[in-house]
């Protein structure tokens, strides 16, 4: 199946639709003229569906035995003399094209956007989205489902599931989930006449033109949970101006992420490498998953699939996702957690990200973590980390727009501020504190003009600075404190469990001592 990303797919895909249009209208027509001969409405609907389908597929007969031309009845020469013969070949033929099969298409989607198109391609065809019969097996009856589909930010579609009649070729669709190496894809077959294969073949290549323009996650942002389920991110509570980092980070993110996303037709034409990995790390709070809402309105922006994988999520289905729908972000939190848990899924994770690469797609991965130290040293070599961004304190031009931007939208107006000064005092605080510096420096106005200020001044930010350093001082010192203990209390445990264990003998090998902590008791 050709990607559909493609220049070309998109051309086949218009192809198709187009052609769908041009036979809907002929068979509209058809159906029209049938009805005023005086056929039934349904029956002349059907006969127009099938032709629509019929010639979408190709009208191609599987038997080369028998074909349709002109306006004569043309026996092979074998059969003169022989019209018995030939009367009990047609009969034959008749029976085996009333013979129901199964025909069977594997689609390269998740099992649920395979469902939405079946639904979207019933529709459009046949002006409705079919009724669930249930499958009759020896162990009872398995109802038909329409099950609750996320279609966006707070919208939800039933589709179709199991089993969904389809009566205008006297036989049934079955959707289902089939295991790939990419993770489950939509399967469906058809259950039908095989008359009616170029009917079945025209109704796939209906759904397969839904999914190529109607995919419900192809260049949206999306969610995978920790239970695998598929959501999507609402990408309007963060705005662009209101994310504040130092220039110097702008610029990497700009260069290593951004300008990729917006540029893909050109990257491609310069032979420059989509597929790319790169790690956000800094300390908690700093604003790496900002950094991902970013990201993924860029993405959806330029027609790029992002997915965000949840904490707990399986980074090899998001990956795996990824290729199915690419081009494509996957952004992936606190990746040394991962790493902790069992070596054996470092070895996993790096081969993942290899394997991105070797299938030549277009995938972006995008990790973050706190702890840079614990990412294991295969992942850094160049290859697999295209580019580290370290995300941490703010230079004076980020501190000056977080300030900025916390008053944006208020009556507060900021006078002269001398943003050096204030820059200085603010020495080593992260953004989560410089907001704080914010907010406080507005109680420091207050008590100025003994009620709500209509403008803050340098004084006012420094005297909230200054007066939030012994705060930062402790939380600093808390952290090294707890550090050291936690240290001590390990080795002082190690010790102390050898030491339990350890015992004197005396001279004639006896145990006569019990060892305990740093001294020894006779028993």
């Amino acid at each position: 199946m050709t990607d559909s990303h493609t220049p070309q797919a998109a051309v086949e895909n218009d192809d198709i639709m187009q052609e769908m249009a041009r036979l809907a209208e002929a068979a509209t027509a058809n159906g029209l003229a049938t009805q005023a001969n005086g056929v039934s409405p349904q029956l002349a609907s059907a006969a127009a569906t099938l032709a629509l389908l019929s010639a979408l597929g190709g009208n191609k007969v599987a038997e080369d035995s028998l074909h349709f031309e002109g306006t004569s009845f043309i026996l092979p020469k074998n059969y003169e003399g022989r019209i018995d013969d030939a009367i009990e070949f047609l009969v034959q033929y008749r029976s085996q094209q009333a013979a129901k099969v199964d025909i069977t298409r594997v689609f390269e989607y998740r099992p649920l956007d395979v469902a939405h198109a079946v639904q979207a391609a019933l529709k459009k065809v046949f002006g409705h989205t079919g009724k669930g019969i249930a499958i009759k097996t020896m162990f009872g009856d398995i109802e038909p489902l329409f099950v609750d589909v996320p279609t966006g930010v707070d919208q939800v579609t039933q589709v179709p599931w199991n089993r969904v009649a389809f009566p205008s070729l006297n036989g049934h669709i079955d959707i289902k989930s089939k295991d790939s190496p990419q993770g489950p894809v939509g399967q469906i077959t058809v259950n039908a006449p095989r008359a009616y294969r170029s009917a079945v073949d025209g109704f796939f290549k209906a759904v397969e033109a839904e999914l190529r323009g109607g995919s419900i996650y192809r260049g949206k942002a999306i969610v995978q949970t920790e239970a695998d389920e598929i959501k999507f991110m609402d990408l309007s509570k963060v705005k662009r101006e209101d994310v504040v980092y130092g220039d110097e980070v702008f610029a990497h993110l700009e260069a290593n992420l951004w300008v990729a996303l917006r540029n893909l037709p050109a990257m491609r034409a310069a032979g420059q490498p989509i597929k790319r990995a790169v790690l956000l790390e800094g300390p908690y709070g700093t604003g790496k998953s900002l950094a991902g809402y970013l990201t993924a309105q860029q993405a959806v922006a330029n027609g790029v699939t992002f997915i965000f994988a949840e904490p707990g999520a399986d980074l090899h289905l998001a990956l795996n996702t990824a290729q199915l729908y690419a081009p494509a972000v996957v952004f992936f939190e606190d990746i040394d957690v991962l790493q902790s848990n069992d070596p054996e899924d470092v070895s996993k994770l790096l081969d993942a990200f290899d394997g991105v690469g070797g299938k030549g797609k277009e995938v972006i991965a995008v990790l973050t973590t706190n702890n840079r130290d614990k990412i294991h040293k295969g992942m850094l070599r160049p290859g697999r980390l295209d580019a580290v961004i370290h995300i941490a304190d703010l230079d004076l031009g980020g501190m000056q727009r977080l300030i900025e931007a916390s008053f944006r939208g208020s009556d507060v107006k900021l006078l002269d501020i001398d943003y050096e000064a204030v820059f200085e005092a603010c020495e080593g605080y992260l953004p989560a504190f410089v907001r704080e510096v914010a907010t406080r420096a507005l109680r420091y106005a207050m008590v100025r003009v003994n009620g709500m200020p209509n403008e803050l001044t340098t004084d006012d930010l420094l005297k909230a600075a200054h007066g939030l350093r012994e705060q930062y001082s402790l939380m600093i010192g808390a952290h090294e404190i707890q550090q050291t203990a936690t240290l001590e209390a390990a080795l002082h445990n190690v010790i102390a469990e050898t030491l339990e264990k350890a015992v004197a003998l005396d001279a004639d090998g006896d145990q006569n001592y019990n060892i305990r902590g740093f001294e020894i008791a006779r028993k």
